[in-house]
């Protein structure tokens, strides 16, 4: 099982795929759930969600050691703009065709980026376990 860590910088890394990629990523996650193979119909909001989920932890990951200061405040741009458009006057920003269509996927693309690259792909040593 992942650490928090490595899916905080796994969703982080998505998040900063090209277009084709991120749309492969989606498939590969979501077409099962659909009677024709195609994920389509779901969008792109899980590629927000996977960040969602784990960086509301990232306050006690801090605690554990398993992420710094640094790291939080590069990541919290990418968070507070995802979060920015969420909601239905955003709608077509979620759509899957958006990927290559809608800018604003670059100016995500490029938050993700930067984030990204504060991130090292390394073991973090932690006290932490999830409880099951």
């Amino acid at each position: 099982m992942p650490t928090r860590y490595q899916q905080l910088r796994g969703a982080v890394f998505r998040l900063s795929l090209g277009a084709d990629e991120q749309h492969a990523y989606l498939e590969s996650i979501l077409a099962h759930l659909s009677g024709n193979g195609s994920s389509v119909c779901y969008g792109n909001d899980e590629l927000a969600l996977e960040l969602e989920d784990i960086f509301l932890a990232a306050g006690d990951m801090r605690e554990w050691r398993e992420i710094g200061d640094a790291e939080i405040a590069a990541i919290k741009p990418l968070d507070d703009l995802l979060e920015k458009w969420s909601g239905e006057t955003d709608a077509d920003f979620w759509r899957r065709d958006a990927l290559w269509t809608d800018p604003r996927w670059d100016e995500v693309r490029a938050l993700a980026s930067t984030a990204f690259a504060m991130l090292p792909d390394e073991e973090r040593d932690t006290g932490w376990q999830a409880t099951l």
